[in-house]
């Protein structure tokens, strides 16, 4: 007993020492060498837990709607504990049932130490003509999110001048209502927008090819409903400016990216513009996914008071190859295509997720410059999907994001911290976080299998034979906290069951009965 208490109090100060002295952008690289495969494959040193995935009810009817996509934490208060949870879909209302945003009323139980969710409700757009294609967003300093239509209709379903989509829609997530869709911040394929500290000026840009660099300065602060639009034209290293459009009018407002193009303003073409943001620099970055380059450049009068100057730059990218390190050795990985969706971390990192090749979850440190580079790779997608969609709570302990559209043959078999078993064949939203800070790995101690089964001594001696009991047992399965499957074992319908660990290195694992009743085990 003596010694169980020493072990047990060792795990807990080498588990604070691990949570006090990391954030959640300190890890080791994956290997990149390695094949995509029908697993989520992140740094050993975090861990992510199942929100929803596709087909799962909703507490206030209907599904987890397909093609999941921003997911936008909203606190409550400032919590990083307890708010709402904004998820898009970008699926096509019309052929797929999808389109729209769900909201997820959802805390963090200190006990379990997992996110819970206790309720969960589709959204109703009606009120604005329906929505479709709802791609990534912002959250803003109001408690709202922006959800941006990525597709473009004319004025066809519902004829009232404007087009059908093609905007950004505000919603209220507290209230779950929608509070309209923001005609004057243009018509195109929104993929996302940021919005300064002003309340007032916004950053967005048109995933499109051409696809065009828009500031939208709104008369008043925390009202997106009406102010100036301009769009970028100048060098993409070097210097440029605003050119104020014609916005007044549906049909001005309908046609943003006929005014940007050829024979109006020619502005600065951009091949698909995907994620805009601010940087903890006071700098806009933004990512162009068919140039594989993510810009920055800052702006010299937000509020375009007076005509500003536009310095812009390439920040990563650009046809650059960089050295990754994975612990161990270090490997050239050409950046590519497909820089999708951005996001800061509280250390100034900035998490870029990328739509093509493995489905990277880069990490650019900051400091990074082109010429002293210092970039890594946090994970890689299931095979078919990409990483979409990115927010982290206020302390940036946790990171919620979605793989969407992966291989429908995909069996991973992993098991999250919460204990679920997930293969990855449908579109999935997460929370990600240190493994320190999600799931108790204390909580194995003297904790039996639920219901149905037991087993014990846990924890146990790698020399020692672990007893399961329990009515008709066909199945144990073994995984890492990783979800790598250590082992598959089949009976008939037996039970009891003696497994021995003799040829496993210790450490905490997950053992799965009959694939459905998962818990902790300790080997010694």
């Amino acid at each position: 007993m003596k010694l169980l208490k020493i072990t047990i109090l060792s795990l807990f100060f080498i588990n604070t020492y691990i949570v006090n002295s990391q954030n959640i952008g300190d890890f080791t690289s994956i290997d990149p060498t390695v094949a995509q495969s029908a697993s989520f494959v992140i740094s050993s040193s975090h861990t992510f837990q199942k929100i929803g995935e596709v087909g799962d009810p909703l507490s206030e009817g209907g599904t987890f709607k397909p093609k999941p996509d921003f997911t936008a934490y909203v606190p409550i208060a400032n919590s990083s504990t307890n708010g709402y949870l904004s998820i898009n879909s970008e699926g096509s209302a019309v052929t797929d049932g999808g389109g729209g945003v769900m909201v997820f009323d959802i805390n963090f139980n200190a006990t379990t130490e997992l996110w819970e969710s206790t309720a969960s409700e589709d959204l109703d757009f009606s009120g604005v003509g329906g929505t479709a294609a709802n791609c990534s967003g912002t959250v803003t300093s109001w408690g709202n999110v922006i959800s941006c239509e990525e597709g473009v209709v004319g004025d066809i379903l519902v004829p009232d001048g404007y087009n059908d989509l093609g905007w950004n829609v505000e919603i209220n997530p507290a209230t779950k209502t929608v509070v309209g869709k923001h005609y004057a911040m243009g018509s195109f394929a929104h993929e996302n927008v940021t919005i300064h500290s002003n309340d007032r000026t916004v950053y967005q840009g048109a995933d499109s090819n051409p696809g065009y660099l828009y500031k939208f300065v709104a008369n008043t602060a925390q009202d997106l409903s009406s102010g100036n639009l301009y769009v970028f034209k100048g060098l993409k290293n070097g210097v440029g400016s605003w050119i104020l459009l014609d916005n007044s009018t549906q049909s001005e407002q309908n046609s943003t990216l006929t005014q940007s193009g050829p024979g109006d303003h020619d502005a600065t073409v951009f091949n698909g513009i995907e994620d805009v943001e601010i940087g903890p620099d006071g700098m806009v970055y933004f990512a162009v996914k068919g140039e594989g380059t993510v810009y920055r450049f800052s702006d010299s009068d937000v509020l375009e008071a007076t005509a500003s100057t536009v310095t812009m730059e390439t920040f990563v990218g650009g046809g650059v190859s960089y050295d990754v390190n994975d612990g161990s050795g270090t490997t050239s990985v050409a950046w590519g295509n497909g820089n999708d969706n951005l996001a800061f971390d509280g250390d100034g990192n900035l998490w870029v997720l990328q739509d093509s090749g493995k489905g990277y979850i880069w990490v650019v440190k900051n400091g990074h410059t082109q010429a002293s580079p210092d970039v890594e790779i946090f994970g890689s997608t299931p095979t078919g999907s990409e990483p979409t969609g990115i927010t982290f709570t206020p302390d940036y302990k946790y990171l919620f994001l979605s793989i969407q559209h992966p291989d429908a043959g995909n069996i991973a078999n992993q098991v999250d911290a919460a204990g679920n078993t997930l293969n990855f064949d449908k579109g999935t939203s997460l929370v990600i976080a240190l493994s320190g800070n999600l799931g108790s790995p204390l909580s194995v101690v003297n904790k039996d299998l639920i219901k149905e089964f037991e087993f014990f001594p846990n924890p146990i001696k790698s020399d020692k034979d672990l007893i399961i009991k329990g009515k008709q047992i066909n199945n144990t399965k073994l995984y890492s906290l990783l979800g790598e499957k250590i082992f598959d074992i089949d009976y008939n319908d037996v039970n009891e069951v003696k497994l021995n660990f003799k040829n496993i290195s210790p450490g905490l694992y997950l053992i799965q009965i009959n694939n459905k009743e998962t818990s902790k085990l300790v080997i010694k």
